[in-house]
């Protein structure tokens, strides 16, 4: 299995949007691919609606779980966000695709 890239495949939606946001959108979008909610990495794109409210709701979820293979700690309040408004997942342009040969 191959990484997503991150700096084109992960996007900033409603809320903040700034470095800090920005990296708390990758940290979600890991967690997301770990639990399979984000299965066709390759070929998609994920927007993370108000990353610095989820980051912090995840964290006071309770104790997360290591996960070795996606180098995340996956908190149980993953799996309750929400597709469509926690998150959306779009698929990638053929352009993209193409151009960084994903």
């Amino acid at each position: 299995m191959s990484n997503p890239d991150w700096n084109l495949q992960v996007k900033t939606g409603r809320g903040r949007n700034d470095t800090g946001a920005y990296h708390r959108a990758i940290n979600i979008a890991q967690q997301l691919l770990a639990i399979n909610r984000w299965p066709d990495h390759s070929g998609a794109l994920i927007v993370i609606h108000n990353a610095y409210e989820l980051h912090y709701r995840l964290q006071l979820s309770g104790s997360g779980t290591y996960r070795f293979e996606y180098n995340v700690t996956v908190y149980p309040g993953i799996h309750d966000l929400i597709p469509g408004q926690d998150y959306e997942i779009h698929p990638l342009p053929d352009s993209l695709q193409q151009n960084y040969n994903l």
